[in-house]
């Protein structure tokens, strides 16, 4: 199963879990802190299987590809940080340049002031309660990471300016050679950029991106699925239909007629 580009509705998430989280391979926009209490949380990063464990910190940088799969029966207590690089301004490196070399803070590498935010830190918080923890917990793991300066490497910096570009730019028409064109680069290249680190070709990153798209517009708005198929890029129905199902597992009216079923019950419950 191809990674997908989750997209958020806002920029600070904070979630508190009281077991081990199952989520298939992705990648998103945020700087993204998973601290277990207790228990143990199993990760993939980068093709690089991990295990944290109590008192751990694992810290997954913008862009780069992760999933979390249960390592088995253990029970897992576990606090999940989702931060937009736009919120932190100039505090702090520039994310999208950088990349850890171990993404795993151990127990000894966390101080007191971090630990303390860490464990004060709620999602019934305010937005500015939970920012002012979150810029305590980064100012203070941030020195402990050893970072490779990734900015340097022509081909990792291209990478994010186009992921960026694409960002903003999905529901347009985006091709290699528009890509190329806008960025001076031959299509091979183009090609080699989203095969080397995302595994897979540009038509299939941005059938990712815009299917998570419009599953937020279903999600969120009275559209219909034809106006959802095209306000989020795609250049037809059946293209559309192809490439939700094939993310999602059911089509795009499924999707939509089982938010509608569950709605429905919860009303009659009430």
């Amino acid at each position: 199963m191809h990674p997908f580009y989750e997209i958020r509705k806002t920029d600070l998430t904070v979630k508190h879990n009281n077991y081990e989280v199952n989520f298939p391979s992705h990648l998103h926009k945020y700087i993204e802190l998973l601290y277990v209490y207790d228990g143990a949380q199993h990760i993939k990063i980068d093709d690089n299987d991990c295990c944290v464990s109590k008192g751990e910190l694992a810290v997954i940088f913008p862009n780069v590809v992760h999933s979390y799969f249960k390592g088995g029966e253990e029970k897992a207590d576990e606090l999940l940080i989702m931060c937009a690089p736009n919120l932190l301004g100039s505090l702090f490196p520039n994310f999208k340049n950088y990349k850890p070399v171990n993404p795993i803070v151990s127990v000894q590498n966390i101080d007191e002031e971090a630990f303390f935010a860490l464990n004060h830190l709620s999602p019934e918080s305010n937005f500015e309660v939970k920012f002012g923890y979150i810029c305590i917990i980064l100012s203070k793991i941030i020195n402990r990471l050893i970072l490779n300066n990734n900015g340097k490497t022509p081909l990792y910096d291209i990478t994010h300016k186009i992921t960026e570009y694409i960002e903003n730019n999905f529901t347009e028409n985006i091709t290699r050679e528009s890509l190329a064109k806008t960025f001076n680069v031959d299509v091979y290249y183009i090609s080699r950029i989203f095969t080397n680190n995302f595994k897979m070709n540009l038509r299939s990153y941005l059938g990712i991106i815009r299917a998570e798209y419009a599953a937020v517009l279903i999600r969120t708005t009275n559209r219909t699925i034809t106006d959802i198929a095209f306000d989020s890029g795609f250049d037809s129905i059946r293209t559309f239909n192809r490439v939700f199902k094939d993310i999602y597992g059911i089509s795009p009216s499924q999707f939509k007629n089982n938010l509608e079923n569950f709605s429905n019950k919860s009303l009659k419950t009430q």
